[in-house]
């Protein structure tokens, strides 16, 4: 079962999304109060390891904190660019003109319960993101892995060498609390020297698969 989280500075919304998505998934919901701030609030969205993020928008609308959704997107996505992240908000054209990308951001009103239809395609939506960003993963490393045994075995093209490097970034995005990529490796002339990183790369791998099936 996929781990999501959902935040919402109000306390309705979070009964409502709970209760509507914990069959399909394992929802942790984050509480907003006024000793809530951006940082400790990213070290609780890390300290989960969830598989996809939900928020809302209007996180100061009661007036609790300073700031809102998109203030939590830009550093999640600073550090991990391809994270699954989705906002849900009833003032979408703010939203629209203060989130970067726009297809994050869906309607709040999904959760009115007026129309049930629209809430199974989210929960599909939610559910295809996830499987798409770990299927990303998994094919890396299986190219990873096809490219090195070429290399090891007659050599790469420069096109080749490229492409491993920018999968070997891809990765090192990916996980952002334990950087595995020496900046000075990250060269195509130094590419040779990457192999010493696919051990701690497929760990890495295997960990972030491992999540959806705890």
């Amino acid at each position: 079962m996929y781990k999501i989280g959902y935040i919402d500075e109000d306390k309705g919304w979070r009964n409502t999304f709970y209760q509507y998505f914990k069959e399909e998934f394992d929802i942790i919901l984050f509480e907003i109060d006024n000793s809530t701030t951006v940082e400790n609030l990213i070290t609780r969205i890390y300290d989960e390891n969830l598989d996809e993020l939900i928020i809302d928008f209007r996180l100061d609308e009661s007036g609790l904190v300073n700031f809102n959704g998109n203030a939590i997107v830009e550093k999640i996505l600073v550090n991990n660019p391809h994270f699954p992240i989705l906002m849900l908000t009833s003032y979408e054209q703010d939203a629209i003109d203060h989130v970067d990308n726009v297809n994050i951001i869906n309607a709040k009103d999904i959760l009115e319960g007026e129309k049930p239809e629209k809430v199974e395609v989210l929960k599909s939506k939610i559910s295809s993101i996830i499987k798409n960003y770990y299927s990303k993963i998994g094919k890396s490393e299986k190219r990873i892995e096809e490219l090195i045994e070429k290399r090891d075995n007659t050599h790469l093209q420069l096109n080749e060498e490229e492409e491993l490097t920018r999968l070997y970034v891809y990765l090192d995005e990916i996980n952002p609390k334990d950087k595995t990529i020496p900046v000075n490796l990250l060269q195509p002339e130094s590419i040779t020297r990457l192999n010493e990183f696919v051990l701690q790369t497929k760990e890495i791998l295997e960990h972030l698969k491992n999540r959806k099936n705890d």
